[in-house]
């Protein structure tokens, strides 16, 4: 498997976690009006911290993704330029 295919594939993962753990947040999660235990508060913010983590790790896979490819493209171009000359 290329290292693009498995890019793809944790990049694909990331998300569906990171979607997984919005869709528990907004349907599990105590109403912030009622009161809580320290337990419940400590595991809130664990599940907060967690998807803000994914969040910024998602964030630079797709920053890396869209170096790679203005990086590929260059190369292309310049392949091309090379070939032209020839």
């Amino acid at each position: 498997m290329s290292w693009s295919r498995n890019a793809s594939d944790f990049s694909r993962i990331g998300l569906s976690a990171l979607e997984g753990a919005n869709a528990i947040g907004a349907n599990d999660l105590i109403p912030l009006d009622q009161p809580m235990s320290e337990e419940q508060l400590r595991q809130r913010a664990k599940l907060i911290g967690t998807i803000l983590e994914m969040r910024k790790r998602v964030q630079t896979l797709r920053d890396r993704a869209d170096a790679l490819n203005g990086a590929l493209e260059s190369f292309r171009d310049r392949q091309d330029q090379i070939q032209r000359r020839a």
